[in-house]
């Protein structure tokens, strides 16, 4: 094998090129049997050995070179298109930048005559196309790849590139929309959302994943709405949009499996119905994330939906809501049913939301509807993880579950609490005493005193086998300096099948379930 300017990352050139120093250094020395480095240096200045010396080393070359060629035989022996597929295998996978792609394609066909051949040959090893990379590359690779599905990859932040040849880009990326597996779009100029108007009348029957990220825009997102690939993207199955003026009635958001839309640009967000309707177009959807902040946010629609009109998911096993309004959370929740969930996050940052309302303990149930499994709820079943923010006010850390029935049949919950200095230890025992599934709990949050004065009374009072019965897994962050002396009582005292006595005659036990224990001081 012929090796090119990458041989020396090669191990057996590695190995070869060692052992040739050791054999120069054997070689010189070889003619005689005297450890003396005076004699050593007679060798070196002596023509006739020195030429014996030269010919023992030419051996040791051809010796080695053919070690070498022995050892790497297997490996030309080996077919072109699993050597290819090799190669594939360790180019980077598709969410690395399409710099170290082609970077590590390029020390692979410096390696040799035979594996750039094999490379230049194989149409699947030439499918990215990117803004990043001149635009006579991206065409060289669109040619060699052929008729393969194509990842589109445009940012409009590489300051490094030519304004001018980003739009040549764009351009040429369009014209090859019917190849067009993956795209992914970050836009950081106002110009850029109004070339992607181009993409409106394509047609991408081979599409399967879509990400657009406007939120790098220095400038307001227009307010009309924008509906892109009319000619159809049949395929389409996972689209993640952030701060991008989608419009909700497109036949874009249908049969879909994975869905995230998140805004926090000041323009209007969708309704609730319009929500709800995109939600019943994804039978199949697995998962979904929805995230509205700021001046923008969900309106609300007025009508609420009957029986007949619930929208069931039933593959949908990850559901996320991330809004400023209570209200919308309530009719999105009502209007859903999700047996399957395993992963149920929802943060509510409303200030005007009161969990002492009606409002409050109608949400509860709606929720408790919405991800009610079978009867028959068993610790080994898929958890319910269920994120609870408090941010303004504190109690809405609690407006969950505060109103739910004791008789509720939860499925077995990890349970996340963003703590802030009005949540008192009664308050948070009062809560986890309605949910005795609990099997993990974490008490999170932006400063360590309040999540200290939490962490603490739970650590030396809340734990009992009477409190959470079922804890199998307890993290708490912000944790006072004495938690670690604390926990070394707690060990040894289990260890011998007693209580710990935390200084008023109350006893302390551990949970006899409790597996892990993650604590940050």
């Amino acid at each position: 094998m012929e090796s090119g300017t990458a041989a020396n990352m090669d191990p057996y050139i590695d190995r070869a090129l060692t052992s040739l120093i050791e054999g120069v250094h054997d070689t010189v020395r070889q003619p005689s049997t005297s450890n003396d480095p005076d004699e050593t240096e007679r060798v070196l200045q002596d023509p006739d050995l020195l030429q014996l010396s030269y010919e023992m080393l030419g051996q040791r070359i051809k010796h080695h070179v053919a070690d070498m060629t022995r050892r790497r035989a297997p490996i030309l022996h080996l077919p072109n298109e699993l050597l290819a597929n090799i190669f594939a295998l360790t180019l980077p996978s598709d969410r690395d930048s399409i710099k170290y792609y082609w970077g590590r394609l390029f020390k692979l066909r410096l390696v040799s005559k035979h594996w750039n051949g094999i490379i230049y040959e194989t149409p699947s090893l030439w499918t990215r196309i990117s803004s990043e990379y001149f635009n006579q590359e991206n065409m060289t690779a669109a040619l060699r790849s052929e008729d393969c599905p194509l990842q589109v990859y445009y940012s409009d932040g590489d300051f490094y590139v030519d304004r001018s040849q980003k739009v040549v880009f764009l351009n040429f990326a369009s014209q090859l929309a019917y190849r067009w597996q993956s795209a992914e779009f970050r836009l950081n100029s106002n110009n850029t959302i109004s070339q992607l108007r181009s993409l409106v009348s394509l047609s991408a029957p081979s599409l399967e994943k879509l990400k657009i990220d406007c939120g790098g825009l220095w400038g307001d997102l227009p307010m009309e709405e924008i509906n892109i690939f009319d000619g159809g993207a049949d395929r389409l199955r996972h689209v993640d949009l952030r701060d991008f003026p989608i419009a909700w009635s497109s036949q874009l958001l249908s049969r879909l499996e994975t869905l995230k839309i998140s805004g926090s640009k000041p323009r209007p967000g969708p309704s609730t119905s319009e929500i709800i309707n995109v939600l019943r177009r994804c039978p199949e959807l697995h998962t979904f994330k929805l995230s509205y902040k700021g001046e923008g946010g969900i309106r609300v629609s007025d009508a609420a939906p009957s029986e007949a009109e619930v929208v069931h998911l039933p593959a949908l096993i990850s559901f996320t809501l991330n809004l400023d309004n209570t209200n919308a959370i309530k009719r999105i929740i009502s209007s859903i049913r999700i047996p399957a969930c395993t992963c149920f996050h929802i943060f509510c940052h409303d200030p005007a939301s009161n969990i002492f309302s009606n409002e409050a303990s109608h949400l509860a149930s709606a929720l408790v509807s919405a991800i009610q499994s079978a009867p028959e709820i068993s610790l080994d079943s898929p958890l319910i993880d269920i994120s609870l923010g408090t941010y303004s006010p504190s109690e809405d850390l609690t407006w969950l579950i505060e109103h739910t029935a004791e008789s509720t049949p939860w499925p077995p919950i990890v349970a996340r609490i963003f703590c802030d200095d009005t949540l008192s230890f009664p308050q948070v025992a009062e809560l986890l005493r309605k949910i005795p599934l609990i099997t993990k709990l974490m008490l999170l949050g932006d400063s360590d005193q309040y999540i200290a004065h939490l962490s603490y009374p739970i650590l030396s009072h809340g734990i009992h086998e009477w409190f959470l019965p079922n804890l199998r897994e307890l993290r708490l962050e912000g944790c006072p300096g004495n938690t670690p002396q604390l926990l070394i009582n707690l060990s040894s005292k289990r260890q011998e099948g007693a209580g710990i006595d935390r200084g008023d005659g109350v006893p302390l036990e551990l949970p006899m379930k409790l597996e892990i224990l993650h604590l940050q001081l």
